[in-house]
């Protein structure tokens, strides 16, 4: 991996350690404050899975601080893909252009800013990979939107599936909900916070 990313990605996995830190003393925070992000491991799953399925269309729903978008970055560059992610809140945004600025992967990412449901109904298809982490109420509409832009044989991926505990039962009924699609085939990977990877088998 590049120098320069995985210097930022090491001062990222610092902050996102002292924020989980934060989260689990059961104190209160405002998650606009928070990167919230995925972590390494399901990042570099995700970063094995562009690899390999040699992606070029890439999106990712909720960029936040940028974090998973530099592993998806750094993976698109060596496929010759690109990325769209996008943010809505001014600071995160902020933080996130600037963070891919430094790892020189700001040719590769764009972070749209804006409404997520409006940016995912503007994006052209064919997708190849797709990584849902906003919030999650909103990840039914989410999937809806983008199956139909998806290439045959590629995949949607939804975090925290498992973790935090507050969202569980709606994950369960998000797992129903794409898993009932006849077109769709989909697997639960205990990686991370949970993963929900669901493949378009069909149009």
């Amino acid at each position: 991996m590049d120098p320069n990313i995985k210097t930022v990605i090491a001062e990222l996995d610092g902050r996102i350690a002292k924020e989980r830190e934060r989260m689990s003393s059961g104190g209160s925070f405002n998650p606009d404050d928070f990167a919230l992000a995925a972590g390494p491991h399901s990042a570099g799953l995700l970063n094995l899975l562009i690899r390999t399925s040699n992606a070029q269309s890439i999106v990712e729903v909720g960029t936040s601080i940028g974090y998973t978008a530099l592993w998806l970055g750094e993976a698109a560059r060596a496929t010759g893909g690109r990325v769209v992610g996008m943010e809505k809140i001014d600071s995160k945004h902020t933080q996130a252009l600037d963070n891919l600025k430094r790892a020189g992967l700001d040719d590769i990412v764009e972070v749209r800013k804006g409404d997520a449901k409006e940016i995912v109904k503007a994006i052209d298809g064919p997708i190849d990979v797709a990584f849902l982490d906003a919030w999650k109420d909103d990840y039914f509409d989410y999937f809806d939107t983008l199956l139909p832009k998806m290439r045959v044989g590629g995949c949607i991926v939804a975090d925290n599936i498992t973790f935090p505990e507050s969202v569980q039962e709606l994950m369960k009924r998000y797992q129903a909900h794409v898993r009932a699609k006849p077109n769709v085939r989909s697997h639960f990977l205990s990686v991370g916070s949970g993963l929900e990877m669901s493949v378009k088998t069909g149009d």
